[in-house]
């Protein structure tokens, strides 16, 4: 049953920081960086300030954060099952509702992959710290 009150609200807080770092650095010139603005035919100059992006970016992790804090309280998963629900949710329902859109608006299969794997590696970040606190 689910209690709002007795969620971790400070593990929340940190998924949602951890989620917004992995995607920082996803793509950052570390990793994606450089093929994402190749794919999406940008230039690193065409994007401007990130501010408004960063804002908008950070209160969808709180609500990713939030919304696998909900779904793991009503579901009282162990650790592995965890994963499991959080790549899961990833793979089957976030990445193949992306790959619909991207199918019919003709984007790459590298830039899907991209974000595809990008959702992978932040929904299993969020899931581990909400479970571990």
């Amino acid at each position: 049953m689910l209690d709002i009150g007795n969620l971790n609200f400070i593990a929340i807080l940190l998924a949602a920081v951890a989620k917004f770092m992995v995607g920082g650095l996803w793509f950052s010139k570390m990793l994606f960086g450089e093929q994402w603005l190749k794919e999406c035919g940008l230039k690193a100059e065409d994007l401007g300030s990130p501010r408004d992006a960063m804002i908008i970016g950070f209160g969808t992790c709180l609500l990713v954060s939030f919304s696998f804090a909900v779904i793991l309280q009503i579901m009282a998963l162990d650790l592995r099952s965890a994963i499991a629900v959080g790549v899961i949710t990833a793979v089957g329902i976030t990445s193949a509702q992306i790959g619909l859109s991207y199918a019919f608006e003709g984007r790459s299969l590298k830039l899907f992959l991209i974000y595809a794997t990008q959702c992978v590696a932040e929904f299993t970040v969020v899931v581990l710290i909400l479970s571990m606190m």
